[in-house]
């Protein structure tokens, strides 16, 4: 499991090194190693912060305090346990006002209604001076989450970085010297990439189908299948070889079988 330590205070961050690092020698054999990282500023941590499992974040004395950066987050797409070390902020009360603050709209599924349920799920915390006992259950708690959780797949824009699931991604083709990607909610995103390169990256996933060199389709997204011709949801069409038909019929049976 990949740990990231995020605290401003040297101290405090050489002292919590030092609790994971004994954590993870206890841990060796039954739960595996823990990699850690340990950041003393914000830039550095949101880097590249999907490389991790868990976050212990502590910030007091800059400009973005340590749930200034949980929400930076959560808003980057991190889906992992983010632990807030509580110290000379209270984060549960500044969390709890942050809360108050988000729009009751009563629509599931919303932005404020993720975010609500984000901010209550997502975030634990621990009291500093850390206690091992307590530690070990945010270990643990961690290490269930990962269990749990959904891999997503990487984006790269030329300025944007996307981290989606995999039916949010529709279909993608060439474009030029780009695989164009379409997902759901009307989003696109152009990487600059072979097709080849990223089919290879999502090949892993179950709904995916190669319906030629320079083109793929996720097969929940299929609206129509007629003899050389397919048509997606939103009306976008593509044209099938014949040596492929056969192939994108089982897929879509499978994937109607399993749904």
């Amino acid at each position: 499991m990949h740990i990231a330590v995020c605290d401003d205070n040297i101290a405090d961050r050489k002292q919590m090194e030092r609790l994971l690092g004994r954590a993870s020698d206890r841990r060796i054999h039954t739960t595996g190693v823990f990699y850690i990282d340990s950041y003393g500023n914000v830039e550095a941590v949101m880097r590249s912060p999907m490389l991790y499992d868990a976050f212990f974040i502590d910030m007091t004395s800059g400009p973005v305090n340590g749930f200034q950066l949980a929400r930076k987050l959560i808003d980057a797409g991190v889906t992992a346990p983010i632990v807030l070390c509580v110290s000379t902020i209270n984060y549960r009360a500044v969390i709890d006002a942050a809360l108050a603050q988000v729009p009751p709209d009563g629509v599931e599924n919303s932005n404020h209604d993720i975010l609500r349920r984000k901010l209550k799920s997502q975030i634990q915390y621990l009291n500093k001076p850390i206690r091992v006992a307590e530690l070990d259950e945010t270990l643990d708690y961690a290490i269930d989450q990962k269990s749990k959780t959904i891999p997503t797949i990487e984006l790269r824009g030329e300025k944007d970085t996307l981290y989606v699931y995999e039916d949010e991604i529709m279909y993608a083709e060439k474009s030029g010297n780009f695989a164009h990607v379409t997902l759901t909610e009307g989003r696109q995103i152009d990487i600059l990439s072979t097709m080849h390169n990223l089919y290879t990256q999502v090949s892993g996933f179950e709904h995916f189908f190669p319906i030629s060199e320079q083109a793929f389709v996720n097969v929940s997204f299929i609206g129509k299948l007629t003899l050389l011709k397919l048509t997606m949801r939103d009306g976008h069409t593509f044209t099938v070889s014949p040596l492929e038909l056969s192939l994108l019929k089982k897929a879509i049976e499978k994937y109607h079988r399993q749904g």
